[in-house]
C-alpha cells in the first residue's frame, strides 16, 4: 500500500474533515485544511515540482518550522515517486553542507526564516534548485492544474530520507519507503485505538522520525492533526483546551516542562485519553508522576529511526500494572507491536537466553530498504531479513524487553561489561535528579571507568553557584550508587549541570559529554 492511496480515501470519505491544523505559541490557528483541500492542494504542487524537473527518485529536501509545509511536500513528493528530505533547523552550517551534498536534492524549500541558512548551504554545494515559501515561485508551484496520472509512484519507492540524529556518529540517511511508512500508520491506528473522532497534537519537529511518521497516521485513521508550531507547556495546555484534543506526542523532557509547570493544576487537559511518549530514555520516577498527576493513559514507543520509531510498546494496562503491583515494567519498553519480531542476540548473531544481555535485532515490514548510497553499512546493518537496531538489551519470559544502553556505549572497565543506562537508572531515581547521561573516560589501570553527568530537579536544595553544595551533592550521589551498584559500575566522578546536551527529539548528546570530558 502507498501513502497516497490513504489520501485518496481519506479526501473521498471525509473530504469536509480538518485534517490538520497548526498552531502557533498561543494555541491560534495559523493555518488549516480539510482531507479534500489537502489533496488538491498536494496534486498541484506535484505538478508543479514536476515542471522543475522532479521525477520519479529525485529527492527534494525542506527546512521550515513545524506547518504544512512538511506535509505538502512529503505528500507531493510521494504522488511522483520522490523521496523528501527533512533537515533540520538545528544543524550547523557543516553538518547541513554534509547532508545536502549527500542527498543531492533536484530542488529545496524553504521558509522564510530558515531560506538564507539554505542559501550559504547550497552555494556551498551548489545543490539544485531552491525556492523560499515566502516567494511567488512556491504560489506559482501551487497553482498548476493538478497531476493527472496518480500512478506514478509504487509502495517500495523510497518516500522519506530521514537522516539520523547523530548523538554519537556521523548522520546516515535512512531510506523509508512509502509501504514501510503506511504500514507503520495503519499498526498505530491499531495499537493505540484510534477512534474516527480523535484529535492528534503532534509537539515534536516535523523533520524528527516520530513526528514525521505522524503524517500516515493521521491519514490511516483520517485524524485532525493539530502541530504546534513550537513547544512549550502554555501552548500545550491552550492547544488541548481549544482544540479537544485526546491524543499527544511528547518527548520526556516536555514532559518534564509539563508537570513543573505551576498552571497545570488549572489546565483542562479533561479531552486527553492518551498520552505517548518515548525518542529518548525515561525516568521510572517521571512516568509514574505523569501517570498520577495527568489523569489520562499513557503508551511507551521504543523505536529506532530505521524502523520507522515504533518497534515495541509499553501499553496503558502495563503503566497501570506498574503502579499496582510491577514497578518493574517502567523500566521496559514494552512488547512488539503487531507487525515486529524482537530477539537479542550475541556478537555473533545467535539467539540468547530470557534474561541475557545482548544486540536487539528486529524483523519488520516497517524496516528501511537501506542507507542513502552506503551500502556496506545497509549490509552490516540488514541481516537476512532482520535489522540490528545497535541497542543493548533483554527480554523476560513474557516479551517485555528492557534496554541497557547501545553497543558502542558500552564500557569495559578491567574486563568488566558495563552498562550506562542501569547506572543511570539508579541515579535519576534519586529524589534530587531530574536526568542524569553516564559516558566513558579513559583509564590508564582500568582501561575505561564511568563519569556521570547529572541534571538537578529545579526544586533541589542544590545551588550549583555553591562549590560545597555541589560537593555535598555529587557526595550524597556516590553514597546513593555504592549501596545500589556493583563497584566497578560507581561513577569516578559526578558532574552536575543546570541542562544536559540535547537533541531536538530529547535525546541526549553523549559525543558532546564526551568532549567536555577532554576539554582543558
Amino acid at each position: 500500500m502507498r501513502i497516497v492511496d490513504l489520501l485518496e480515501r481519506d479526501a473521498l470519505l471525509f473530504e469536509a474533515k480538518t485534517a490538520l491544523l497548526v498552531a502557533d505559541e498561543l494555541a491560534h490557528s495559523v493555518e488549516s485544511v480539510t482531507f479534500e483541500a489537502l489533496r488538491n492542494r498536494v496534486l498541484r504542487l506535484a505538478a508543479g515540482l514536476q515542471s522543475c524537473g522532479v521525477r520519479s527518485g529525485n529527492r527534494i529536501a525542506l527546512m521550515a518550522d513545524n506547518g504544512l509545509l512538511h506535509f505538502d511536500i512529503y505528500l507531493a513528493a510521494c504522488y511522483l515517486g520522490a523521496a523528501a528530505v527533512p533537515l533540520s533547523t538545528r544543524w550547523t552550517d557543516a553538518e547541513l553542507t554534509t547532508i545536502l551534498s549527500d542527498a543531492e536534492p533536484t530542488i529545496s524549500v524553504a521558509d522564510n526564516k530558515h531560506i538564507s541558512k539554505l542559501k550559504q548551504a547550497k552555494t556551498v554545494t551548489n545543490s539544485g534548485l531552491l525556492i523560499s515559501t515566502d516567494e511567488p515561485a512556491y504560489a506559482d508551484l501551487l497553482a498548476y492544474e493538478p497531476l493527472d496520472d496518480l500512478n506514478r509512484s509504487q509502495a517500495d519507492d523510497t518516500a522519506l530520507i530521514m537522516y539520523t540524529s547523530g548523538t554519537t556518529s556521523q548522520p546516515k540517511g535512512v531510506c523509508l519507503s512509502q509501504g514501510a511508512l503506511a504500514f507503520n500508520g495503519l499498526t498505530m491506528a491499531l495499537v493505540q485505538r484510534f477512534q474516527p473522532d480523535d484529535v492528534f497534537l503532534s509537539t515534536t519537529p516535523m523533520y524528527h522520525t516520530a513526528a514525521g511518521s505522524r503524517v500516515c497516521s493521521m491519514l490511516a485513521d483520517a485524524q485532525t492533526h493539530v502541530v504546534l508550531r513550537h513547544f512549550s507547556a502554555e501552548a500545550f495546555f491552550a492547544a488541548v483546551a481549544q482544540y479537544q484534543v485526546s491524543i499527544a506526542l511528547l518527548v520526556p523532557t516536555q514532559l518534564r516542562r509539563i508537570l513543573d509547570h505551576p498552571n497545570l493544576a488549572q489546565a483542562n487537559l479533561s479531552s486527553l485519553r492518551l498520552i505517548t511518549y518515548g525518542a529518548a530514555s525515561t525516568p521510572s520516577t517521571l512516568i509514574r508522576e505523569a501517570q498520577e498527576r495527568l489523569g489520562c493513559n499513557l503508551y511507551q514507543a521504543y523505536g529506532i529511526t530505521e524502523c520507522v520509531s515504533n518497534l515495541t510498546g509499553l501499553m496503558p494496562q502495563d503503566h497501570k500494572l506498574a503502579l499496582s503491583e510491577r514497578p518493574e515494567l517502567l523500566k521496559s519498553c514494552g512488547r512488539a507491536v503487531p507487525g515486529v519480531r524482537i530477539q537479542v542476540r550475541d556478537a555473533q548473531g545467535r539467539e540468547v537466553p530470557s534474561a541475557e544481555v545482548g544486540e536487539v535485532w528486529a524483523r519488520t515490514p516497517k524496516a528501511m530498504s537501506g542507507y542513502w548510497r552506503n551500502p556496506g553499512l545497509t549490509q552490516k546493518t540488514m541481516v537476512d531479513g532482520w535489522l540490528r537496531t545497535g541497542d543493548l538489551g533483554h527480554l523476560d519470559s513474557e516479551g517485555y524487553l528492557y534496554i541497557t544502553g547501545r553497543v558502542t556505549e558500552m564500557l569495559i572497565s578491567g574486563g568488566v561489561n558495563i552498562h550506562p543506562s542501569q547506572i543511570e537508572a539508579v541515579i535519576c531515581d534519586h529524589p534530587k535528579v531530574t536526568d542524569a547521561a553516564v559516558v566513558g573516560r579513559a583509564n590508564s589501570e582500568w582501561g575505561e571507568r564511568p563519569v556521570a553527568f547529572v541534571e538537578l530537579c529545579a526544586d533541589s536544595s542544590c545551588d550549583s553557584s555553591s562549590e560545597q553544595m555541589l560537593n555535598d551533592t555529587t557526595e550524597e550521589l556516590r553514597s546513593w550508587c555504592s549501596g545500589r551498584l556493583a563497584k566497578p559500575q560507581v561513577p569516578d566522578e559526578f558532574i552536575v549541570m543546570d541542562n544536559l546536551p540535547r537533541t531536538s527529539a530529547g535525546k541526549v548528546q553523549k559525543a558532546s559529554l564526551k568532549e567536555h570530558l577532554v576539554q582543558p
